[in-house]
């Protein structure tokens, strides 16, 4: 189990670098009409943001300030998953 998951601890956290990038371009305009989709999403963003997100969740406020929030949470689950593929071994 060890073994596996030095192997794809990069590949996995790759693929959620990817898919919290994608979430958040389709939170705006230009990266929904860049993905091709007519309408603005918040909810991959927020699942890629969780925990942090959960208090955006709570509380309603403009989009403008959500998509802020959610980029944060993001961040900080990028940092957090950085963190821990780095500390992996050798």
């Amino acid at each position: 189990m060890v073994r596996t998951f030095r192997l794809l601890r990069w590949p996995l956290f790759l693929a959620y670098a990817v898919a919290g990038a994608l979430a958040l371009m389709l939170a705006t305009p230009a990266g929904a009409a860049l993905l091709g989709q007519d309408m603005l999403s918040f909810i991959p963003a927020r699942l890629t943001g969780l925990p942090w997100s959960l208090p955006v969740l709570m509380v309603h406020q403009d989009p403008v300030l959500t998509l802020a929030l959610l980029g944060i949470c993001y961040g900080l689950n990028f940092g957090v998953g950085l963190m821990l593929a780095r500390e992996g071994g050798a």
